[in-house]
C-alpha cells in the first residue's frame, strides 16, 4: 500500500472512531437525561406536596380555631345545634340578642341606639375601634360580604348586636316575591350562625319597611318575619349619610344630635351606614358619641330582645 493511500485509511478509521464516541454520548445523554430530570421533578413534586399538606393543615386549623365556614345551599341540620365554640362561650358576654333585667335601670332616660346598616365593610374595624375607645355598644345590620369573616365574629365577641339586612340588599331579589325573600332571609341568617353561633332573631328591611320598591306586599315579608320570631327595627333619627348628595362629617353629626334631642321619644334608633364611601361617618361618629353621652338624659344601648321596637308599619 502505498503511503497517501495508508494515511487516507487512518484518517478514516479516526473520524469512525471520533463519530462512534460522539454516536455512545449522544445515546447515554438520552438515556440519562430523562432520568435525571425525572428525579428532579419528582423532587419538586415531592416538596411542592408538602407544602400543600402544610398550608392545607394551617387552613383547617384556622377554620377550627375560628368556627368558620362557607354557608352551603342546604339548610344545615346540626350546624345549628353545634353552638358557638368554646372561645366564643368565653367571649360572648353580651350577644346583642340576649335578654335584659325586667326591671328597666334606664327608666327616664333617652335610650339611643347606634345602627349601622350595609357591613361589613373596610370601615367595621375603625367603628369597632372608635366604639371600643369610648366603651359603647352598638347595633350591626349586616348584609352578606365575603372576605371579612373576622369583622362578623368582631362585631360579635366584643358584645355589639348583629342584625340582618338581607343577603345580597337587591331589592329587585329581596322583594320580588316571598320565596325570593324568604331564601334571602335563610342565607344571611345562615352566614350569622356558621361565623358567629348566633340565631340571628334582628332584622332591618332594605330600604326599611315603608321603602318603595318592593314587587310584594311589605305584610307579607313582616307576617314571615313573625312567624319566625324575627322582629325588624327601622329608625327615627338618620345621620343622611345615605343620601345621594353625599353628607360632611359635621353635617352628619348636626343632622344626628339635632333630631335626638327634638325627638319626643324614649327609644332613639339612629341610622348610619359602615359601607364603602362612607368615610364620613366614621370621622362624625366620635363627635356623635361624645355629644350624645354630654346629654344629661341620654343613654347609648346595643338593642336586645327587651328593645321597643320602631317601625314604619305594620300589618
Amino acid at each position: 500500500m502505498d503511503p497517501a493511500g495508508k494515511d487516507r485509511t487512518t484518517e478514516h478509521k479516526a473520524r469512525v472512531k471520533r463519530l462512534r464516541k460522539i454516536i455512545i454520548a449522544a445515546v447515554l445523554v438520552m438515556l440519562i437525561l430523562p432520568t435525571v430530570l425525572s428525579i428532579v421533578a419528582l423532587a419538586r413534586i415531592g416538596s411542592l406536596d408538602k407544602q400543600i399538606t402544610q398550608l392545607t393543615d394551617l387552613i383547617v386549623e384556622m377554620n377550627a380555631n375560628m368556627n368558620l365556614s362557607v354557608h352551603e345551599s342546604q339548610e344545615p341540620v346540626t350546624r345549628a345545634a353545634e353552638g358557638p365554640t368554646p372561645l366564643q362561650e368565653r367571649k360572648l358576654s353580651a350577644s346583642g340578642n340576649g335578654t335584659v333585667s325586667s326591671d328597666d335601670p334606664y327608666e327616664g332616660l333617652k335610650k339611643v341606639y347606634l345602627t349601622f346598616d350595609d357591613g361589613p365593610s373596610q370601615y367595621t374595624d375603625d367603628i369597632l375601634d372608635i366604639l371600643e375607645d369610648y366603651d359603647v355598644k352598638a347595633t350591626f345590620f349586616v348584609n352578606g360580604h365575603e372576605g371579612f369573616e373576622a369583622q362578623y365574629l368582631r362585631i360579635a365577641l366584643e358584645g355589639h348586636s348583629l342584625g340582618m339586612h338581607s343577603y345580597s340588599h337587591v331589592y329587585s331579589s329581596v322583594y320580588s316575591d316571598l320565596d325570593g325573600f324568604a331564601e334571602d332571609l335563610y342565607q344571611i341568617q345562615s352566614l350569622i350562625r356558621d361565623i358567629t353561633g348566633q340565631e340571628c332573631k334582628l332584622y332591618r328591611f332594605p330600604g326599611g319597611s315603608s321603602n318603595a320598591v318592593h314587587h310584594i306586599p311589605m305584610a307579607e315579608c313582616i307576617e314571615y318575619l313573625d312567624a319566625k320570631g324575627i322582629r325588624y327595627f327601622d329608625w327615627n333619627v338618620s345621620g343622611g349619610d345615605a343620601l345621594s348628595e353625599p353628607h360632611s362629617a359635621s353635617q352628619i353629626v348636626n343632622d344626628v344630635c339635632a333630631q335626638v334631642k327634638a325627638i319626643d321619644n324614649d327609644t332613639v334608633v339612629i341610622l348610619l351606614h359602615d359601607a364603602a364611601g362612607k368615610r364620613s361617618t366614621v370621622e362624625a361618629l366620635p363627635v356623635i358619641i361624645e355629644k350624645l353621652q354630654a346629654m344629661d338624659n341620654v343613654v347609648l344601648l346595643p338593642i336586645t330582645d327587651e328593645t321597643e321596637e320602631i317601625q314604619h308599619i305594620r300589618p
